[in-house]
């Protein structure tokens, strides 16, 4: 006989197996049944974690905020140089979303930013505060004298994600046609150029 999963791992199973609809269909594509056929379980066991598809958005959204954001905190606390974060956190970001490809189309969708303005808002907010966590660890850098003095830290902040954005996007639309992690190693060395 199988051994019964508790709620928060029938949960996780359930959210991994939306985010896996989405990275090979998008979200669009993101129906109870989909989700049910991905997790291996019965669509009746996905109602009896998830209220609906917009219960399910949410918990997906929380998901990708506190993944991204709780790692960049806990890196950024860290007793590492600043430079060793930021290489961390930015490298930590790319390894996620190889994992799940899921993620980039769930918050690049317009499915989410129009129709879920309150997922979308909450993922602003999320964004908002991985700037300001990565924005301090580069103002660290510079008052340490590891980075050039010149450098606006919360511009450079949205320079090394814009790095990675990007090159999520293109990888995205080409249908992750090329490798994303060669591809953000030569932006990282480059960023290193124009940032010490």
């Amino acid at each position: 006989m199988l051994e019964k999963k508790s709620t928060r791992v029938r949960k996780e199973e359930i959210i991994q197996a939306a985010l896996e609809v989405v990275g090979k269909n998008g979200v669009r594509a993101l129906t109870i049944a989909a989700i049910a056929a991905s997790a291996g379980m019965s669509e009746a066991n996905i109602y009896r974690h998830f209220s609906g598809k917009d219960d399910i958005y949410s918990a997906v959204a929380e998901f990708i905020g506190s993944s991204v954001m709780s790692n960049a905190s806990a890196i950024a606390g860290g007793s590492r140089k600043p430079l060793e974060k930021l290489e961390t956190i930015y490298f930590s970001h790319v390894a996620l979303i190889i994992e799940h490809p899921g993620i980039p189309r769930f918050v690049f969708s317009d499915d989410i930013h129009l129709g879920q303005r309150n997922l979308a808002d909450t993922l602003a907010l999320r964004i908002g505060n991985y700037i300001e966590t990565i924005t301090g660890v580069i103002a660290a850098g510079i008052a340490e004298g590891d980075l050039k003095p010149g450098l606006s830290p919360r511009e450079t902040a949205l320079t090394l994600l814009g790095m990675i954005q990007f090159t999520t996007l293109r990888w995205t639309i080409s249908n992750a046609s090329f490798e994303i992690r060669p591809e953000a190693e030569k932006l990282w060395q480059n960023f290193l150029i124009l940032i010490r």
